[in-house]
């Protein structure tokens, strides 16, 4: 009587654990049915964005690095700077591969008697032969912690690197002979791709043309490496051919300059080529530490009424955030970013009433101010203070108003404040300085 009881159990059982079964399946294939839909529309609005940039194809983009940084900076640019980039190369003053890409020497065809007995490759020379291994940790941490002063970076990675600029003018001709536009850029260098393409677009790439955020060093006027520039394919062409004729002359001069991009504005300048001052289409900060009311380009042309093309000096962990905020803008609206964009629906939304451990550059000292509740007291009694900052006994206030950034060794103990309800009247009061101002063309 109750022999068959196993049986009917066994197969109860089984029963359950088959319809277990097939509850869990079905839920399996649901939540990956629906993982798979989200991410195909999450690529076809990547490529619905990489889409819109009509004549990114005929722009070769030559971004520069160095071995002690590249590991570091390089990655977050494929999947954002890069990501709808079809032809770009990456040159480094060493040669090795970074999360699949390939990276190329720069300097694998300077002349070998000054490879072999130059100071400045004498960092370059230990790189080749053991990679990072070559140098202690101690160096390396030395090297990054190294301050920038009047006469460039204090490292031998940034001395060396003034001696990539020539070269890579050659090796991006060779590489690409056919390409209209050659943009020059670092690895902490943000393009903003489809304002650039409509900027450049201004311009007849069949005529010789060298744009950039322009910098002076002596009596050479130049483009800023940091800042991005943009070389079109006759400008590219009469520069290489005439430091071909003239190679040791600009071997001799880089050699005791300091400033690459400076040699390079002087060669394209001897070659007949003039730059165009591009500011601030093209900047030399990031987002948070531009005054957008600066006066650096001229009376005329400050920031805040122009589109912008380029930023400098974004930490990798910013570059995603960027270009979300530049995707979204784009798709919402038919019209480029301009400076005060950013300002308003990327930055000011992110800047309180004060932030301990901060800097916010602000840049006017106060005499007399012993506290940070004297330092804010001293700025409410300036009609057109914005903001300030307050370290040790030292309080400062500007009229210009900036997010900045986190403080510096010597500054972590500073603590900034904003004016935030004085916000409204300031933007409200340089939108009335705009009128037609747009592009920045000549």
């Amino acid at each position: 009587m109750f022999s068959g009881l196993p049986s009917l159990f066994s197969r109860s059982i089984t029963r359950v654990l088959a319809v277990v079964l097939v509850f869990f399946l079905l839920q399996q294939y649901l939540y990956f049915r629906k993982s798979v839909s989200v991410t195909q529309g999450t690529l076809k609005a990547d490529a619905q964005s990489c889409d819109s940039l009509k004549g990114l194809e005929d722009v070769f983009v030559i971004l520069r690095t160095g071995a002690t940084e590249a590991h570091k900076k390089l990655p977050v640019h494929f999947s954002t700077t890069l990501r709808c980039v079809p032809n770009y190369v990456l040159y480094s003053d060493y040669e090795e591969d970074v999360e699949g890409h390939h990276v190329y020497n720069a300097l694998d065809e300077i002349n070998p008697e000054i490879v072999a007995s130059h100071a400045d490759f004498e960092y370059y020379r230990r790189l080749q032969d053991g990679g990072l291994k070559a140098f202690s940790t101690e160096e390396l941490a030395h090297w990054a912690a190294a301050k920038n002063t009047n006469g460039g970076r204090d490292s031998p990675g940034w001395r060396l690197d003034k001696w990539k600029f020539l070269p890579l003018a050659e090796k991006a001709l060779a590489r690409k002979p056919d390409a209209k536009w050659y943009v020059f850029i670092e690895s902490d260098t943000y393009m903003l791709w489809q304002t650039l393409l409509e900027w450049l677009s201004h311009f007849d790439a069949s005529k010789p043309h060298y744009l950039g955020m322009q910098m002076q060093i002596g009596d050479v006027v130049f483009a800023y490496g940091g800042a991005g520039f943009a070389i079109s394919n006759p400008a590219l062409n009469k520069v290489v051919q005439h430091r071909r004729a003239n190679l040791k002359l600009y071997d001799d001069l880089t050699s005791v300059h300091w400033a690459g991009d400076c040699v390079l504005g002087k060669a394209l300048k001897d070659a007949g080529v003039d730059l165009m001052w591009s500011f601030p289409t093209l900047t030399g900060d990031m987002p948070a530490d531009i005054d957008f009311n600066t006066s650096f380009g001229g009376p005329d042309k400050k920031p805040w009424c122009f589109y912008a093309a380029s930023y400098h000096h974004l930490p990798p962990a910013e570059y995603p955030n960027f270009l979300k905020f530049e995707q979204s803008w784009n798709q919402a609206n038919s019209y480029r970013l301009r400076h005060k964009d950013i300002f308003r629906f990327y930055l000011l939304p992110r800047i309180p009433t004060e932030h301990e451990g901060w800097d916010n550059l602000s840049d006017v000292d106060q005499t007399e101010v012993h506290t940070f509740n004297d330092c804010r007291s001293a700025c409410e009694r300036q009609a057109d203070c914005l903001q300030f900052s307050f370290v040790g006994e030292s309080c400062k206030t500007s009229t210009g108003i900036r997010l900045g950034h986190k403080g510096s060794a010597e500054t972590e103990q500073m603590k900034s404040g904003w004016m935030v309800d004085r916000v409204k009247e300031y933007t409200q009061r340089m939108d009335t300085t705009c009128g037609n101002k747009d592009w920045i063309l000549q």
